[in-house]
This record gives structure tokens, sequence and C-alpha cells, in this order.
């Protein structure tokens, strides 16, 4: 099955759900894994696969709860790790063959020792082929694939990021010490090549089954460091750790990090590339959802192994599969209304877009085949880049961009373009659009060109003036309004200027919008509407959880002057106290707070020090309350004073 393309195209729905408030969100009800093995159990059957006793099923149930419910000590969380681990002693292969046994192993297998780990890799070398066809011992394998990279690579990383940039190449240490022997990074090193090579030999049979075509993608970023593919989130152990980093990549942001890997492993994954470049049915595999997800992680992959390979790659999958040269489009003319009506769902009227995909290159029928395209955008460099876009989108965007699925592929463009020559064109192509954009709901296509224009300084003022536009705020008397109606991406006509101190929906990009707006080199137009707004209007933006981060914007935007700092601090007296009682106020309160003038801090204080009960009778209050010190101020405003200078010096 094709994780990444399923899972972006579920993120994609809910965020257009999200976007849309008169859109019922449905979502289909998860199965707890846990509820159903006890009802396997209750029914006698100790769950699918290979059979295991009544005593040990129970016991692994037992186990899975007490994860679930959390260990926070590290201590009793490795007891409990090497407990059931020793207890799989000599049933290794029965238990990993079961549904619930093969669940709990890949939950611990992570936090094994040496030995319990080197234990199972004895055990899954006599049986592989066995095992990799087996629907249950794969999640298993996967798992002590991705441990043993981890383990075989962690003495090449580099822990200060800095140290990397500042270092040369040529002087930098990356041996350190590792918490593992010597003799244990070999042993993962070996199972990793062994694995890898294994599933090399047997590609051209892997690559059509499910559980091993997945086991091939998860070769291939072990191989090359992958941690986060683009749009793909982090898989959370159920001992509810805390994911305080690698959250995920989010949208428009086109940087993969890689881990440091050998050699040999990097020699491998051309090999993978080398080999499917090869195949005579190569052409064919971006349009089936499972080799797509493949060939994605193969172009992310070679991005990090070879350069060579990679362009060739793109550059076979663009001139054979996504816009061949013998492609011609076809007229309207003569096409049959039932023709037209078993379109693919991609471009079709179910969807309610009434855009004919004739006049489109044969990679926007597939949306197997656009996932894979929009792979190809995050890793081509730039004369590559340029190709594709000339091929498969020039002159086309406009009609791409107000298609439900294709936006997020024009979106992809966007933000792979590194050239403001070459982004321009693509701006002014899409200039015309903007109000069709927003009536069908692909804003993200906004936030792009936004983003775009932000970071390569060009067409700043010319998206701000279309947006005015579309958002019929150009008039003198109406651009105080401009800021509010950027925020809820609604034209002046269908918003209530009366009812603006009332809680309203903030789409969350328009939120996004306006802050990169604010952003650019003149963001004059945005600071003054916002600026213009009373007190009240601005406590409803700010404690808003999409409108909070508005105050980010404001206080720490390079182009925002120390004077609109002051006026927004002026504003918001009176209305310090309500903003620190909510959730979301309080992270907008902050962030006025750290920006405002040590004159201005002590006026804040003062005014939340009049009623101190209320903010420490609420949650966020209380929070607001100890990290300001908020005792020591209503004790001596002149100690408060004092430590806050040392608290800022020790800082610097």
């Amino acid at each position: 099955m094709s994780e990444e393309n399923f899972d972006a195209t579920e993120s994609r729905e809910g965020e257009q759900n999200e976007n849309n408030p008169h859109k019922r969100k449905w979502r289909k009800k998860r199965k707890n894994f846990l509820s159903n093995a006890k009802k396997y159990a209750k029914k006698g059957q100790m769950g699918r696969g290979t059979q295991i006793s009544e005593e040990l099923y129970q016991y692994f149930v037992g186990i899975l709860e007490a994860i679930k419910q959390g260990i926070e000590d590290t201590d009793e969380k490795q007891a409990l790790v090497n407990n059931v681990l020793e207890r799989s002693k000599d049933e290794e292969l029965n238990i990993i063959g079961n549904q619930l046994g093969c669940r709990v192993i890949e939950l611990l297998i992570p936090y094994s020792t040496p030995e319990d780990l080197e234990r199972y890799i004895e055990v899954v070398n006599t049986d592989l082929r066995r095992l990799f066809s087996d629907n249950f011992c794969g999640y298993v394998l996967n798992s002590m694939l991705t441990v043993c990279s981890h383990r075989a690579t962690d003495h090449l990383q580099i822990d200060n990021q800095q140290i990397e940039d500042e270092v040369p190449k040529k002087k930098r240490k990356k041996e350190k010490d590792c918490k593992y022997s010597e003799e244990h990074v070999k042993n993962c090193h070996e199972f990793v090549v062994k694995i890898s090579k294994y599933v090399l030999n047997n590609l051209e049979d892997f690559v059509w089954e499910p559980n091993t075509n997945y086991m091939v993608r998860t070769v291939l970023k072990c191989l090359s460091g992958i941690n986060l593919l683009p749009g793909e989130k982090p898989k959370v152990n159920l001992f509810k750790e805390p994911i305080l980093q690698n959250k995920g990549i989010p949208p428009h942001q086109s940087d993969v990090k890689y881990r440091n890997v050998p050699e040999d492993f990097t020699e491998i994954v051309k090999e993978f590339g080398n080999r499917l470049s090869l195949w005579p049915q190569f052409k064919d595999l971006p349009f089936e959802n499972m080799t797509s997800a493949m060939l994605q992680v193969l172009l992310f992959a070679l991005k990090n192994a070879d350069k060579t390979i990679t362009k060739h790659i793109i550059k076979k999958l663009l001139n054979e599969s996504f816009a061949p040269d013998d492609w011609v489009p076809e007229g309207d003319d003569g096409k049959k209304d039932d023709e037209k009506d078993s379109k693919d769902d991609i471009n079709g009227e179910e969807n309610g877009d009434n855009t004919s995909s004739s006049n489109l290159p044969p990679v926007f029928q597939s949306e197997a085949a656009v996932r894979l395209l929009e792979a190809a955008l995050f890793v081509a460099k730039k004369k590559m880049y340029t190709q594709i876009y000339a091929k498969c989108f020039i002159n086309r965007l406009s009609q791409l961009a107000t298609v439900k699925t294709l936006n997020f592929t024009v979106q992809r463009l966007i933000d792979n373009c590194q050239i403001k020559e070459e982004f321009e064109p693509m701006f002014d192509e899409l200039c015309p659009k903007y109000e069709e954009i927003m009536s069908c709901g692909n804003t993200g296509v906004l936030v792009a060109l936004a983003k775009a224009c932000h970071r390569l300084k060009s067409k700043q003022s010319q998206f701000v003036q279309h947006l005015e536009a579309v958002l019929k705020c150009t008039e003198d008397a109406d651009q105080k309004y401009f800021s509010v109606l950027c925020l809820r991406l609604q034209p002046l006509d269908k918003v209530d200027v009366s009812k603006l101190s009332e809680e309203y929906f903030i789409h969350i990009h328009g939120s996004i919008i306006l802050q990169t707006i604010l952003d650019f080199q003149r963001p004059t137009k945005a600071v003054s509407s916002l600026l213009s707004l009373s007190g009240e209007e601005l406590m409803v933006v700010l404690s808003d959880a999409k409108g909070c981060h508005v105050a980010d914007a404001l206080c720490t935007g390079q182009f925002v002057g120390v004077k609109s700092r002051d006026k927004l601090v002026k504003k918001l007296k009176g209305y310090y106290q309500k903003l620190a009682l909510s959730q979301h106020g309080s992270r907008a309160f902050e962030q006025i707070f750290d920006a405002s003038s040590p004159e201005q801090q002590v006026a804040i204080m003062t005014e939340l020090s009049d009623k101190s009960n209320l903010l420490n009778g609420s949650q966020y209050g209380r929070i607001i309350a100890t990290k300001y010190d908020l005792n020591t101020f209503k004790l001596s405003q002149k100690a408060w004073e004092k430590a806050r200078k040392k608290a800022k010096k020790n800082e610097e």
C-alpha cells in the first residue's frame, strides 16, 4: 500500500475541510487495536497469524495496556522492555508471526539491549524469504532495520550543526563516542547491508507485493539516511514520548535533512537506481500507487547518494512518463459525453471541477503520478526544474490551480522555485485567477505565492495589490479592513464590519498570508490596518488559535517599525489580563511582552498585578504569572526590574 500517497491525500483533505467551516468533517472511526485483541481472546482466537498460547497472549495484552497508559520512568521502561524480550526467548519466530506478538515486539525493539537485538537478528537471518512475505513479520523486520541503521550510523553524526557549518569538510571529525560497542555497531551494519542486498537481488518480485514493496522503501530510507519525507508524519511510539523535534516537514518547506551514512550504503542506493531505470516497464511505474510511492522514496534517497543518477531518472520520467515526446494535446471536439464521464476522478466533475484535462500531460491524469511529479520537483536541480516547468506546467498553471487535487502540485512547483526570473511569469499567470482560486477553496496556492514573494524578494507589492482587489478593499476608506479580510479570506461585501469585535472564523491560510505580508519589505498596509483595529477587535484576533501567530510577525518582523510595536502595546492597554487568561491569547501575550520596552513591561505588569488572583486561578494565567514572576513584582518593583536585567545579561 502506498503509505506516502495516502498520508498526503488524507492530510490534504483534512486541510481543505479545516479551511471550509461550512463543510462537515467526516472521518472513518479508527479501530482500537487493543480492544480488538481482547475481543479475539474472548472468542478463543489468539490473534491472526501463527498461534501462541493463551497465557502469552494475555501477557502481551497486559503489556500493551501498560505501554498505552504511559511509563515516564526510564528505568521502569527499560525493565519492561528487557522482561518482555526475555520472555520471548526461543519463541521469537512464533511471536513475530502473530498479530498481537508482532505489534508488541515492533514497539519494543527500538529500546532493546544490544544482546536482545542481536538475538533477533540471528533468528530473522534463518528464514528471510518466508518472513518477508509474512503479513505480520514484515512490521518487525522494518522496525529492526530502522533501529540497526541508526545504531550503525550514530557514530557518524555530528551533534552540533553549527560546527558542521563552520568547520571545513576536510577538517571535520565525524567520529564520536558511541554508546554501543564496536562489535554491536558492526553487527547492525552487516544486518542492514545483508537485508538491503537481499531486497536488491529480489527487486523484480518485491516491487509488486504490498508487504515487500514497503520493505523496499524502508531499505532505501535507511541506506540514504532519510528521517522524514516531505508530508510524512513521524510514527509515534505508544510509550507516549513527547515529540519535541522532527514533527514532520511543514508545507512550503523544501529542505529535507539526511543522516550521515557510510559509503557502502550509498553504493547500494545507486545500484537500486541503476537497476530500476533499466526496467522495460519503468515508464509505467509512476501510474500505480505502490510503485509510485517506491519511486518517490528512491528519488529522495538518490538525492543524497548521486546527483547524476537522480538527474538521469528524473529526465527519464519526464520524457517517457510525465510528458512523453510523442504526447499531443487532444481537442475537445468529437469527444463523447460518456468518455468524459469516465475520466479519472482527479479532474472530474464529481469534485466540482469542470476543467477539461484533455490538454494536460499524462502525468496529471493519475494521482499516483502527480505525487511522483511533486517528489521530482523537490529533488530536481535548477536546470532540471526548468525542464519540468517547461514540459508540464507552462501556460497551464491557472488551469491546474483551480483543480481540487492538482492545486497542491502547483504549490510544490512554486515552493521549489529558486530563480526570481522563473517565478515572475508564474506569478503573472496566476494573478488573474485569485478570485477563482479563493472561491474553489484552493487558497494554499496563495500561501505558496506569498511565501515565494518573500523568499525571492520579488512581486511583493503586486501580491498585496492583487489581494486587495480580490478582497474588495482597494478604496482608501476600506483599506483599514485589509488585515481582517485577509485573516478571514472573504471579500468586504460578505463581511459585517460592525461585528468585528465578536468571535469569527479565521482561515488558517489567511493567517499565514498575513504573517508573510508582515515579513515583506514594505508591510505598511498590513501593519496600519491591524493597528486601526480597536483593542477589543485585536483581542478577538490574538485570542484565536490561528490569529495568535500574527503577534509573532508583528513583534519580530524585520521591517515592522518600533513605533508600530509601541502603538500595538498601547492599543492593548486594559486587555492584557484577558489575553493572559486565554490559551492562545497567553501565547500572543508572551510575544508582545518580550518585544516591549522596559517601561512598557512595567506598565503591563502593573495591569496584571491589580487582579493577580484571577491569573493564579487560571491554568494559562498561572503560567504567565510564574514566567514573569508576578509575585516578586507585587512585593518590589525594583527587585523585579533588577532580576529581569540580570536574566537578560545571562541570556546574552
